[in-house]
């Protein structure tokens, strides 16, 4: 039986100065939110699949999508788990090392 799923999660990533808030009308402090979705087998090998960078009030919780491309790349690395990045790589380099000792020994 092969078990799999997808989900998301939000990250904050870092802080942006104070900016005025279309929303609320004031100037409030803004957070970079990455928002990423991620793909899996049996709930540990994951991959990510889409990331989405937001700046978001602090005061209202609403924000903007970041498409520029300058801004990100200056941001720190992204605080997403290890297994929930490259867990599918993992089971992949498992498998493969499986094989592998399978053929060296001809059992194969």
């Amino acid at each position: 039986m092969i078990i799999f799923g997808s989900g998301g999660d939000n990250v904050v990533v870092g802080q942006l100065s104070n900016q005025p808030c279309e929303f609320c009308g004031d100037e409030r402090p803004f957070s970079v939110l990455l928002n990423y979705r991620y793909f899996g087998f049996y709930w540990v090998f994951n991959c990510v699949t889409e990331r989405n960078y937001w700046a978001v009030c602090d005061a209202c919780q609403r924000g903007m999508e970041l498409d520029e491309p300058d801004l990100i790349s200056r941001l720190p690395p992204a605080p997403i788990p290890f297994m929930r990045r490259w867990g599918l790589l993992v089971l992949g380099i498992a498998f493969a090392a499986l094989v592998l000792f399978a053929a060296l020994n001809g059992d194969l």
